[in-house]
């Protein structure tokens, strides 16, 4: 709308040139709905009375009745609603409406001349607020099979019951409905994002939520909670917040869940949380000062033993304070480092804290392996800064082994110098037609060059060796 490129008063049936399935209206007053109407959930359906129910979630029906060999798209059912009669004047009355809002997500992508994932990324949040320096991006479309999750995207739990899958039609698999038999590429502007707790709070840091972009230092009150919930997902977003030039007061969060249980899963975890937060006795205050780790990443060798890493902390520094971390695994396991967590105490004025993690030589070779330190909480007045999560990368130094000299004895004993990096675990493998193989001899390389002996080489006709790092 700030590009002019339409209004609230758009008419979205000329807008988006959509014709309706068999080339006939289902109802005139089609044509008089605008993008307000589809906002404020007042363009003319209403799931609860209307024949066809919320039409967003009858695909394979949509599919099946226009002849279609493919899951129909969000264009596909809006062409078979337009078909259908209204269930009120548009602007008459208020009735939630999944449908309205696929219908804008489409005016959306008319508008930008982009996919709707693609405007919601990189225009309404942009690569700041939707990159997430832990390695997943935090707004994402969804995905129905469990094969195209995101890798850092959570499970769904969901009742055992399986239907005929939407995202699959026409075959007739059957499915639950988290994994297919709802469709949720087709959902996007209603309901078919994949977003994590921290890419919303980004996003609540930058707008007030179903209102206006949000400015530092403006004069603003807003308070507006908002429930998401589909089979597998239960989310809230809280946003209570008066904000001038001097101070920002009140609360907001997001909640995701990965499942859903019936009940008022929605209310239940807001009253929680709201109460949760009427317990906090450290809030950030001036003394306090922004706890955050000195960089956001850093390399060691993983023969080095132990990585260290600062925690600096900023602003006025005047009061005691704590502040609490952990490790967690990337790609880096057990072999790799020392798991370890702890709290932290800044004295009045200290401004520098070291966090150190033992590192492990697996005695391996291969890629970087990672871990993250992550800071957890402040208390004391304290409060966390960016970067909160530092990346770790272990870095692979094991020169993988190889044979340096090779002499047979006049004995008959084989003799061999191999060299490796120092800690290498290695594995002398044997043969006598490259097929099949033994062990020789397993052995850790405490100096770099080691040699391996073979006794009974002279009584074989042809010996092969490998080394092999374990």
């Amino acid at each position: 709308m700030n590009a002019g490129k339409l209004t609230t008063s758009t008419k979205v049936y000329s807008y988006l040139g959509i014709q309706p399935w068999g080339g006939v209206l289902g109802d005139s007053r089609i044509t008089n709905i605008t993008v307000q109407n589809l906002v404020d959930h007042t363009g003319g359906w209403n799931r609860d009375v209307s024949p066809v129910g919320d039409p967003v979630f009858s695909t394979i029906q949509i599919s099946t009745q226009m002849g279609l060999s493919y899951p129909a798209a969000p264009t596909n059912v809006i062409s078979w609603m337009f078909s259908k009669p209204l269930d009120f004047a548009p602007g008459a009355t208020n009735a939630y409406s999944n449908f309205g809002y696929q219908i804008l997500g489409r005016v959306i992508e008319k508008a930008s001349a982009k996919r709707y994932i693609d405007y919601i990324q990189q225009d309404l949040l942009g690569a700041a607020s939707n990159t997430n320096l832990i390695g997943f991006t935090n707004i994402i479309q969804s995905r129905s099979r469990p094969r195209d999750l995101d890798p850092w995207e959570s499970w769904y739990a969901d009742s055992p019951t399986v239907t005929r899958s939407a995202v699959d039609y026409p075959t007739n698999l059957f499915v639950r409905w988290v994994d297919g038999a709802g469709y949720w590429e087709s959902f996007d502007a209603f309901g078919g994002i994949s977003a994590s707790a921290i890419g919303l709070c980004n996003y609540l840091r930058n707008y007030w939520m179903a209102g206006d972009q949000r400015y530092p230092g403006e004069y603003y009150g807003w308070g507006y909670i908002f429930y998401g919930s589909l089979p597998g997902v239960t989310s809230v977003i809280y946003q209570n917040i008066t904000q001038n030039p001097t101070s920002t007061n009140g609360l907001e969060f997001a909640a995701l869940f990965n499942a859903r249980t019936g009940g008022d899963d929605n209310g239940e975890a807001e009253a929680a949380i709201y109460s949760a937060s009427t317990n906090i006795t450290s809030w950030p205050t001036n003394g306090g000062g922004m706890i955050q780790w000195s960089v956001p990443q850093v390399n060691v060798d993983k023969s080095a033993g132990n990585v260290t890493v600062q925690l600096v902390r900023s602003g006025l520094s005047t009061l005691p304070v704590k502040v609490s971390y952990m490790t967690y695994a990337k790609n880096a396991g057990l072999a790799n480092y020392v798991p370890s967590s702890g709290v932290l105490s800044f004295a009045a004025g200290e401004t520098s804290k070291n966090v150190s993690v033992t590192i492990l030589n697996d005695g391996g070779s291969g890629p970087p392996k990672q871990l993250l330190l992550e800071l957890v909480s402040a208390s004391g007045g304290a409060w966390l800064g960016d970067p909160f999560t530092c990346i770790v990368n272990i870095l692979e130094q094991n020169i993988p082994a190889r044979f340096i000299s090779e002499t047979m004895l006049t004995n008959g004993l084989f003799r061999a110098q191999i060299s490796g990096a120092t800690g290498l675990v290695l594995r002398v493998e044997l043969s006598t037609n490259l097929v099949n193989w033994a062990p020789l001899q397993t052995f850790t390389n405490s100096t770099g060059l080691l040699t391996v002996t073979d006794p009974n080489a002279g009584t074989r006709p042809r010996s092969f060796y490998r080394a092999v790092v374990q």
